[in-house]
């Protein structure tokens, strides 16, 4: 009788604690939050054109993991990434309707039978892009050195402070920046020599 008084309780207790260390483990896997990672956000951002006409402007900003959606109507919605490549995302005003990035960039399928496409040309100024590739000055101030490494259609910068940025082209004369989840967006002169940000900011060459 004494040896099974003294090993039930043990035994309560191995259960027990086998029970609340399944329990955290699935709590902790529940609350595993996507990766803070949204330098891919720029790839969406934006003008488009629903069913590829250019006389219907759309467009896509974001802040962070946060989405911001205009279609051809004028009509807006907030909404956020699905998915942790940042290629889904949900328009959350729009009675959920979702969004999915074609690979090359060029197209957002919704899942209420639309579509989207980039609006070719836009950004104005011409049919080629730009090369950025190399130093810029803030302000045109030489002691402000930054820096533009263009590979593709793809952007990598550093400011003036060393801060890094990825971007990519909005048409030919206008491109989308990403600077850790802050978005600002640059005017690129006919010549090709200054980029005019929407901070109130210039990079010049």
């Amino acid at each position: 009788m004494s040896f099974r008084k003294a090993t039930l309780p043990a035994l309560a207790l191995t259960v027990a604690t086998g029970i609340a260390l399944l329990v955290h483990a699935r709590s902790t896997v529940m609350a595993a939050p996507l990766p803070q990672d949204f330098g891919q956000a720029a790839r969406i951002a934006g003008q488009w054109c629903a069913q590829g006409d250019k006389s219907k402007h759309c467009s896509i900003s974001n802040n962070g993991p946060f989405l911001s959606f205009t279609n051809e109507q004028g009509s807006t919605s907030s909404g956020h990434f699905t998915n942790m490549q940042q290629t889904e995302f949900s328009a959350d005003q729009w009675r959920f309707v979702r969004g999915t990035l074609s690979p090359d960039g060029l197209r957002i399928d919704w899942s209420n039978g639309t579509y989207w496409m980039r609006c070719s040309g836009s950004g104005g100024g011409g049919g080629r892009r730009p090369n950025l590739d190399g130093t810029w000055y803030r302000d045109g101030d030489h002691s402000m050195r930054c820096t533009i490494r263009q590979k593709k259609g793809n952007l990598s910068l550093k400011n003036e402070s060393g801060q890094t940025a990825t971007g990519s082209f909005d048409g030919n004369r206008r491109i989308i920046t990403n600077w850790s989840g802050q978005q600002i967006v640059g005017s690129i002169s006919e010549d090709g020599n200054t980029i005019d940000w929407d901070n109130g900011t210039s990079w010049s060459r």
